[in-house]
Protein backbone atom coordinates (compact mmCIF):
# COMPACT_ATOMS: atom_id res chain seq x y z
CA UNK A 1 0.00 0.00 0.00
CA UNK A 2 1.34 3.46 -0.87
CA UNK A 3 1.91 6.09 1.81
CA UNK A 4 -0.91 8.65 2.33
CA UNK A 5 -0.17 12.05 0.79
CA UNK A 6 -1.26 15.44 2.01
CA UNK A 7 -2.98 17.00 -1.01
CA UNK A 8 -2.04 20.57 -0.09
CA UNK A 9 1.68 20.12 0.55
CA UNK A 10 2.24 16.96 -1.52
CA UNK A 11 4.17 15.59 1.44
CA UNK A 12 4.50 11.87 1.87
CA UNK A 13 3.37 11.25 5.43
CA UNK A 14 5.70 8.68 7.00
CA UNK A 15 4.12 5.65 8.60
CA UNK A 16 5.35 4.47 11.97
CA UNK A 17 7.33 1.28 12.44
CA UNK A 18 5.55 -1.70 13.98
CA UNK A 19 8.54 -2.17 16.29
CA UNK A 20 8.07 -0.19 19.49
CA UNK A 21 10.14 0.41 22.57
CA UNK A 22 8.68 -1.19 25.67
CA UNK A 23 7.44 1.52 28.05
CA UNK A 24 8.04 -0.83 30.98
CA UNK A 25 11.75 -0.93 30.15
CA UNK A 26 11.93 2.86 29.94
CA UNK A 27 10.02 3.20 33.21
CA UNK A 28 12.32 0.70 34.93
CA UNK A 29 15.39 2.62 33.78
CA UNK A 30 13.94 5.89 35.09
CA UNK A 31 13.37 4.23 38.46
CA UNK A 32 16.93 2.88 38.53
CA UNK A 33 18.14 6.44 38.00
CA UNK A 34 15.37 8.18 39.94
CA UNK A 35 17.47 10.93 41.54
CA UNK A 36 19.22 12.11 38.37
CA UNK A 37 16.03 11.58 36.34
CA UNK A 38 13.80 13.62 38.63
CA UNK A 39 16.42 16.32 38.92
CA UNK A 40 16.44 16.87 35.13
CA UNK A 41 12.66 16.51 34.84
CA UNK A 42 12.02 18.90 37.72
CA UNK A 43 14.37 21.53 36.31
CA UNK A 44 12.83 21.19 32.86
CA UNK A 45 9.32 21.66 34.23
CA UNK A 46 10.41 24.61 36.34
CA UNK A 47 11.99 26.39 33.35
CA UNK A 48 9.03 25.60 31.08
CA UNK A 49 6.34 26.71 33.53
CA UNK A 50 8.25 29.90 34.35
CA UNK A 51 8.24 30.80 30.65
CA UNK A 52 4.59 29.80 30.27
CA UNK A 53 3.59 31.92 33.26
CA UNK A 54 5.55 34.91 31.92
CA UNK A 55 3.52 34.82 28.68
CA UNK A 56 0.20 35.88 30.25
CA UNK A 57 0.88 35.96 34.02
CA UNK A 58 -1.95 33.41 34.06
CA UNK A 59 -1.38 29.67 33.58
CA UNK A 60 -5.08 28.86 33.17
CA UNK A 61 -5.13 31.17 30.16
CA UNK A 62 -2.01 29.49 28.80
CA UNK A 63 -3.61 26.04 29.16
CA UNK A 64 -6.69 27.22 27.24
CA UNK A 65 -4.46 28.45 24.41
CA UNK A 66 -2.53 25.15 24.45
CA UNK A 67 -5.80 23.24 24.22
CA UNK A 68 -7.01 25.24 21.20
CA UNK A 69 -3.71 24.93 19.31
CA UNK A 70 -3.64 21.22 20.10
CA UNK A 71 -7.08 20.87 18.55
CA UNK A 72 -5.75 22.31 15.28
CA UNK A 73 -2.81 19.90 15.31
CA UNK A 74 -5.13 16.97 16.02
CA UNK A 75 -7.17 17.91 12.95
CA UNK A 76 -3.96 17.90 10.90
CA UNK A 77 -2.97 14.51 12.27
CA UNK A 78 -6.40 13.02 11.50
CA UNK A 79 -5.82 14.02 7.86
CA UNK A 80 -2.40 12.33 7.81
CA UNK A 81 -0.76 15.73 7.63
CA UNK A 82 1.87 17.65 9.54
CA UNK A 83 3.74 20.95 9.38
CA UNK A 84 7.35 21.80 10.13
CA UNK A 85 8.02 24.56 12.64
CA UNK A 86 8.72 27.08 9.89
CA UNK A 87 5.57 26.11 7.98
CA UNK A 88 3.38 26.37 11.05
CA UNK A 89 4.66 29.76 12.18
CA UNK A 90 4.58 31.15 8.64
CA UNK A 91 0.80 30.61 8.66
CA UNK A 92 -1.20 33.83 8.45
CA UNK A 93 -4.36 32.39 10.00
CA UNK A 94 -5.42 29.19 11.77
CA UNK A 95 -9.12 28.41 12.03
CA UNK A 96 -10.46 25.97 14.61
CA UNK A 97 -14.09 24.99 14.02
CA UNK A 98 -16.76 23.61 16.33
CA UNK A 99 -15.45 25.03 19.60
CA UNK A 100 -17.50 23.82 22.55
CA UNK A 101 -16.79 25.61 25.82
CA UNK A 102 -18.46 22.87 27.86
CA UNK A 103 -16.17 20.26 26.30
CA UNK A 104 -13.10 22.41 27.02
CA UNK A 105 -14.31 22.90 30.59
CA UNK A 106 -14.76 19.14 31.09
CA UNK A 107 -11.41 18.20 29.59
CA UNK A 108 -9.42 20.84 31.46
CA UNK A 109 -11.43 20.55 34.69
CA UNK A 110 -11.86 24.33 34.71
CA UNK A 111 -15.33 25.91 35.20
CA UNK A 112 -17.10 26.88 31.97
CA UNK A 113 -17.39 30.54 32.98
CA UNK A 114 -13.65 30.64 33.65
CA UNK A 115 -13.02 29.19 30.19
CA UNK A 116 -15.32 31.78 28.64
CA UNK A 117 -13.52 34.58 30.52
CA UNK A 118 -10.08 33.35 29.46
CA UNK A 119 -11.14 33.08 25.81
CA UNK A 120 -12.55 36.63 25.96
CA UNK A 121 -9.34 37.90 27.55
CA UNK A 122 -7.27 36.24 24.81
CA UNK A 123 -9.50 37.93 22.25
CA UNK A 124 -9.06 41.32 23.97
CA UNK A 125 -5.28 40.81 23.84
CA UNK A 126 -5.42 40.16 20.11
CA UNK A 127 -4.26 36.56 20.45
CA UNK A 128 -7.38 35.04 18.89
CA UNK A 129 -10.75 35.99 17.43
CA UNK A 130 -13.97 34.19 18.24
CA UNK A 131 -16.63 33.91 15.52
CA UNK A 132 -19.63 31.93 16.72
CA UNK A 133 -18.42 28.36 17.28
CA UNK A 134 -15.08 28.86 15.54
CA UNK A 135 -11.87 30.50 16.71
CA UNK A 136 -9.14 31.93 14.51
CA UNK A 137 -5.54 32.71 15.41
CA UNK A 138 -3.84 35.36 13.32
CA UNK A 139 -0.06 35.57 13.00
CA UNK A 140 0.37 37.55 16.23
CA UNK A 141 -1.61 34.94 18.17
CA UNK A 142 0.22 32.04 16.53
CA UNK A 143 3.62 33.49 17.40
CA UNK A 144 2.53 34.23 20.99
CA UNK A 145 3.41 30.69 21.95
CA UNK A 146 6.36 30.04 19.60
CA UNK A 147 8.47 27.65 21.70
CA UNK A 148 12.02 28.44 20.55
CA UNK A 149 13.40 28.33 24.10
CA UNK A 150 11.27 25.31 25.02
CA UNK A 151 12.68 23.33 22.08
CA UNK A 152 16.14 23.99 23.48
CA UNK A 153 15.01 22.83 26.94
CA UNK A 154 13.17 19.78 25.62
CA UNK A 155 16.04 18.71 23.37
CA UNK A 156 18.43 18.94 26.34
CA UNK A 157 16.05 16.86 28.48
CA UNK A 158 15.60 14.18 25.79
CA UNK A 159 19.37 14.03 25.17
CA UNK A 160 19.99 13.41 28.89
CA UNK A 161 17.43 10.61 28.91
CA UNK A 162 19.01 9.18 25.76
CA UNK A 163 22.39 9.12 27.51
CA UNK A 164 20.75 7.43 30.49
CA UNK A 165 19.24 4.69 28.30
CA UNK A 166 22.23 4.07 26.00
CA UNK A 167 23.69 1.21 28.04
CA UNK A 168 20.71 -0.99 27.19
CA UNK A 169 20.91 -3.28 24.15
CA UNK A 170 17.27 -2.59 23.25
CA UNK A 171 17.88 1.16 23.05
CA UNK A 172 21.03 1.42 20.99
CA UNK A 173 23.16 4.53 20.52
CA UNK A 174 22.30 7.83 22.23
CA UNK A 175 20.78 10.71 20.26
CA UNK A 176 22.57 14.06 20.19
CA UNK A 177 20.85 17.29 21.13
CA UNK A 178 21.32 18.87 17.69
CA UNK A 179 19.72 15.84 16.01
CA UNK A 180 16.77 16.07 18.39
CA UNK A 181 16.29 19.79 17.66
CA UNK A 182 16.39 19.18 13.89
CA UNK A 183 13.86 16.36 14.27
CA UNK A 184 11.48 18.46 16.39
CA UNK A 185 11.57 21.35 13.95
CA UNK A 186 11.05 19.15 10.89
CA UNK A 187 8.10 17.21 12.36
CA UNK A 188 6.97 20.03 14.61
CA UNK A 189 3.20 19.53 14.80
CA UNK A 190 3.64 15.78 15.32
CA UNK A 191 6.15 16.13 18.16
CA UNK A 192 4.46 19.14 19.79
CA UNK A 193 1.08 17.40 19.69
CA UNK A 194 2.70 14.58 21.68
CA UNK A 195 4.34 17.10 24.02
CA UNK A 196 0.97 18.73 24.74
CA UNK A 197 -0.51 15.27 25.32
CA UNK A 198 1.97 15.05 28.20
CA UNK A 199 1.86 18.61 29.48
CA UNK A 200 -1.85 19.45 29.52
CA UNK A 201 -2.89 16.48 31.73
CA UNK A 202 0.26 17.03 33.81
CA UNK A 203 -0.80 20.58 34.58
CA UNK A 204 -4.43 19.60 35.15
CA UNK A 205 -3.41 16.96 37.71
CA UNK A 206 -1.33 19.48 39.64
CA UNK A 207 -4.11 22.02 39.46
CA UNK A 208 -6.42 19.43 40.98
CA UNK A 209 -4.04 18.67 43.85
CA UNK A 210 -3.01 22.26 44.71
CA UNK A 211 -6.16 24.15 43.76
CA UNK A 212 -4.31 26.36 41.26
CA UNK A 213 -1.06 26.17 39.30
CA UNK A 214 0.63 29.12 40.95
CA UNK A 215 0.51 27.25 44.29
CA UNK A 216 2.05 24.21 42.61
CA UNK A 217 4.89 26.34 41.20
CA UNK A 218 5.61 27.84 44.63
CA UNK A 219 5.66 24.37 46.20
CA UNK A 220 7.80 23.04 43.34
CA UNK A 221 10.60 25.50 44.03
CA UNK A 222 10.82 24.21 47.59
CA UNK A 223 10.64 20.59 46.42
CA UNK A 224 13.52 21.08 43.96
CA UNK A 225 15.69 22.32 46.81
CA UNK A 226 14.91 19.16 48.77
CA UNK A 227 15.58 17.00 45.69
CA UNK A 228 19.06 18.55 45.48
CA UNK A 229 19.81 17.71 49.12
CA UNK A 230 18.47 14.16 48.72
CA UNK A 231 20.79 13.59 45.75
CA UNK A 232 23.75 14.94 47.75
CA UNK A 233 22.92 12.61 50.65
CA UNK A 234 22.80 9.67 48.24
CA UNK A 235 26.22 10.62 46.82
CA UNK A 236 27.65 10.49 50.37
CA UNK A 237 25.95 7.13 51.10
CA UNK A 238 23.94 8.70 53.91
CA UNK A 239 20.59 7.11 52.97
CA UNK A 240 19.36 4.06 54.84
CA UNK A 241 17.63 2.45 51.85
CA UNK A 242 17.77 2.61 48.03
CA UNK A 243 15.45 5.20 46.50
CA UNK A 244 12.67 3.96 44.24
CA UNK A 245 9.39 5.38 42.95
CA UNK A 246 7.38 4.27 45.95
CA UNK A 247 9.62 5.74 48.64
CA UNK A 248 10.95 8.73 46.69
CA UNK A 249 8.39 11.29 47.83
CA UNK A 250 8.64 10.27 51.49
CA UNK A 251 12.41 10.57 51.31
CA UNK A 252 12.50 13.88 49.47
CA UNK A 253 9.98 15.49 51.80
CA UNK A 254 11.70 14.14 54.94
CA UNK A 255 15.33 14.88 54.05
CA UNK A 256 16.88 17.30 56.54
CA UNK A 257 18.07 20.56 55.02
CA UNK A 258 19.98 23.27 56.86
CA UNK A 259 18.52 26.13 54.82
CA UNK A 260 15.20 26.59 53.06
CA UNK A 261 14.09 29.05 50.39
CA UNK A 262 12.40 32.37 51.12
CA UNK A 263 9.45 34.10 49.45
CA UNK A 264 11.58 36.64 47.60
CA UNK A 265 13.72 33.93 46.02
CA UNK A 266 10.66 31.98 44.92
CA UNK A 267 9.20 35.15 43.40
CA UNK A 268 12.45 35.91 41.55
CA UNK A 269 12.70 32.39 40.13
CA UNK A 270 9.03 31.92 39.21
CA UNK A 271 8.23 35.55 38.25
CA UNK A 272 5.09 35.29 40.38
CA UNK A 273 4.52 38.51 42.41
CA UNK A 274 5.89 38.27 45.94
CA UNK A 275 2.51 39.08 47.51
CA UNK A 276 0.98 36.15 45.63
CA UNK A 277 3.86 33.88 46.63
CA UNK A 278 3.35 34.76 50.31
CA UNK A 279 -0.35 33.98 50.03
CA UNK A 280 0.39 30.58 48.46
CA UNK A 281 3.02 29.82 51.09
CA UNK A 282 0.48 30.45 53.85
CA UNK A 283 -1.97 28.02 52.23
CA UNK A 284 0.73 25.35 51.83
CA UNK A 285 1.81 25.84 55.44
CA UNK A 286 -1.77 25.57 56.66
CA UNK A 287 -2.09 22.28 54.76
CA UNK A 288 1.15 20.88 56.25
CA UNK A 289 2.90 20.59 52.87
CA UNK A 290 5.66 22.98 53.98
CA UNK A 291 6.96 24.59 57.16
CA UNK A 292 8.81 27.81 57.96
CA UNK A 293 12.08 27.89 59.89
CA UNK A 294 13.46 30.61 62.20
CA UNK A 295 15.15 32.32 59.23
CA UNK A 296 11.75 32.76 57.52
CA UNK A 297 12.76 30.15 54.94
CA UNK A 298 10.45 27.40 53.77
CA UNK A 299 11.09 23.67 53.73
CA UNK A 300 9.00 20.65 52.84
CA UNK A 301 6.89 18.95 55.49
CA UNK A 302 5.95 15.26 55.30
CA UNK A 303 2.64 15.35 57.12
CA UNK A 304 -0.98 15.97 56.20
CA UNK A 305 -3.53 14.87 53.59
CA UNK A 306 -2.12 17.12 50.89
CA UNK A 307 1.18 15.24 50.95
CA UNK A 308 -0.67 11.99 50.37
CA UNK A 309 -2.30 13.46 47.26
CA UNK A 310 1.05 14.83 46.04
CA UNK A 311 2.67 11.40 46.46
CA UNK A 312 -0.16 9.70 44.55
CA UNK A 313 0.16 12.27 41.77
CA UNK A 314 3.91 11.65 41.65
CA UNK A 315 3.33 7.98 40.84
CA UNK A 316 0.94 8.84 38.00
CA UNK A 317 3.46 11.26 36.56
CA UNK A 318 6.18 8.60 36.35
CA UNK A 319 4.10 6.59 33.90
CA UNK A 320 3.22 9.70 31.88
CA UNK A 321 6.88 10.74 31.49
CA UNK A 322 7.93 7.19 30.58
CA UNK A 323 5.17 6.98 27.98
CA UNK A 324 6.20 10.32 26.48
CA UNK A 325 9.86 9.34 26.24
CA UNK A 326 8.94 5.96 24.75
CA UNK A 327 6.90 7.63 22.01
CA UNK A 328 9.58 10.27 21.29
CA UNK A 329 12.35 7.68 20.96
CA UNK A 330 10.04 5.57 18.80
CA UNK A 331 9.60 8.57 16.50
CA UNK A 332 13.31 9.36 16.34
CA UNK A 333 14.88 5.89 16.29
CA UNK A 334 12.32 3.33 15.12
CA UNK A 335 9.86 5.06 12.80
CA UNK A 336 10.02 6.12 9.16
CA UNK A 337 10.32 9.79 10.23
CA UNK A 338 13.80 10.77 9.07
CA UNK A 339 15.89 13.86 9.74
Amino acid sequence: MSEPIDIKTKKVIPSESKEKFDKALVLSNLEDNILSHWDTWGKFQQAWTNRAYATFKDLDKYIVMMYLIRKFWQNLSSKFSYLSMDEFYDSETLIIDKINLIQISNELNIPKETIRRKVNELQDQGVLQRNGKSISFHKKGINFQKPSETIELLATFIEKKSNMLQGNEWFGAPVKKEEIKIFIKKYFTIVWLRFFKLQIPFLIRHRGVFGDLETWIVWGNIALSHQYHLAKAAEKNLLEEPINFRNYYQNVSAIKVTRGINASSISDISRIPRATVIRKLKWLTKNDAIKKNKNLEYQMNNRGKLNKSIAENFMINQNAVAEFLTDIFDYIKDSNFKI
